[in-house]
């Protein structure tokens, strides 16, 4: 190094130094979403978010017990009117995936059953499966299906 590029060197100090002089902040990380009142017993986390009413939604609220017997007589309705017949409500997909909107209609207004079709196939199992267990809980003649006894 000749006399020029060491004194160029000495007079911009130590680089670490710099740090602390300048401090860069948490660049490129992303807020923290805030913190709210939510039961995780009424939350689905979504592994791939989706996009309802042009926002991006990484988590679906749902209330089954907010549902009524009109709810799960609607749900029926529009399956039979799609021409989808039901006959085992907590063993059909369609029926559960149904249900679980209501379920999510309950606390989210803006969501709409064509937002769920999109839902990834690990998502929209996770949510089938919760309106299954609630209906299998809520029949206690079905929770035995399959079992040996």
């Amino acid at each position: 190094m000749d006399k020029r590029e060491k004194e160029f060197v000495e007079d911009m100090g130590d680089l670490a130094d710099e740090r602390k002089l300048i401090p860069m902040g948490d660049m490129g990380a992303e807020d923290p979403e805030p913190e709210e009142d939510l039961n995780p017993d009424h939350v689905l986390v979504l592994r791939r978010p989706i996009k309802i009413g042009g926002e991006e939604v990484r988590r679906l609220e749902f209330d089954f017990d907010e549902l009524t017997a009109k709810d799960l007589h609607k749900a029926s309705k529009y399956l039979k009117n799609l021409g989808i017949p039901v006959s085992v409500p907590a063993l059909d997909f369609e029926y559960q995936l149904v249900l679980f909107t209501y379920a999510v209609k309950a606390c989210m207004d803006n969501v709409e059953m064509a937002d769920l079709m999109r839902l990834s196939a690990a998502d929209a199992s996770k949510a089938t499966g919760l309106a299954r267990d609630f209906l299998l809980d809520k029949d206690p003649g079905l929770k035995d299906l399959g079992s040996e006894e």
